[in-house]
């Protein structure tokens, strides 16, 4: 099930790729104190084959605070197709569902906020 955007709720990649292979932190902040169900799945499909990650977990945030969702160790070609999804849910609310191309850069403008698909 996927909700409508819920515009209290912000969610961003961090990206920091020296050495290699690059460190991806999804990082989410909300406008009121709540605690959050996350799932980070990252795919890689390449000349390799396809990887896999998924991390879960549980997050309390405070209102205003960013918090790491943990990191990722994700190392890509120019010719890998590679993508993050991250859910979020919390009990008697609607699953929000977030997408992101891995990023290729070394590092994200901490504001590069994705919205919603």
């Amino acid at each position: 099930m996927i909700m409508n955007a819920d515009t209290d709720i912000q969610v961003w990649l961090e990206a920091f790729s020296r050495p290699p292979p690059g460190i991806i932190i999804p990082y989410v902040k909300t406008a009121r104190d709540r605690t959050l169900r996350y799932r980070v799945l990252a795919v890689k499909d390449g000349a390799a084959g396809r990887a896999t990650f998924s991390q879960s977990g549980i997050v309390d945030l405070r209102a205003g605070v960013p918090a790491a969702l943990g990191r990722l160790s994700v190392n890509h070609g120019p010719r890998d197709e590679c993508h993050i999804a991250l859910t979020l849910s919390e009990p008697g609310a609607n699953v929000l569902n977030y997408h992101f191309a891995c990023p290729t850069t070394v590092q994200y403008p901490a504001n590069n906020y994705l919205k919603q698909q």
